[in-house]
């Protein structure tokens, strides 16, 4: 599944001129995840598919931090609330897919280069 998955993002990140991919730097999270899920499933291959997939294509691909990514509030930057799948902004009342809210803030966040 990880083959797949990261073939098909790869093929959809090079629709886009000068495609970059940012992941989060889950290297340590297993560590301090209280979600025992974690532990099964293989993300740290999915993203190393990824970077391999992704330079081969000569896309960049970069780690960011994953401090509050899915806290944060995409457009006021405030913490916020996440319940479940909902995120919601007490500060600016912007409320969103708590996965969407989090991946715009991946996207804008700076990030070091990955190697496969």
């Amino acid at each position: 599944m990880n083959h797949t998955l990261s073939t098909q993002l790869v093929e959809y990140a090079s629709q886009f001129s000068n495609p970059v991919i940012k992941l989060e730097d889950l290297e340590n999270s297993r560590d301090s995840s209280g979600w025992t899920g974690v532990h099964s499933w293989p993300f740290s291959e999915l993203q190393q598919f990824i970077t391999y997939n992704a330079e081969k294509e000569g896309i960049r691909v970069e780690k960011v931090a994953p401090e509050n990514t899915s806290q944060e509030c995409s457009q006021c930057t405030e913490l916020g609330g996440r319940d479940g799948s909902k995120f919601k902004c007490p500060h600016c009342g912007y409320i969103r897919h708590a996965d969407l809210n989090a991946a715009e803030n991946i996207s804008h966040r700076g990030g070091d280069p990955c190697t496969a």
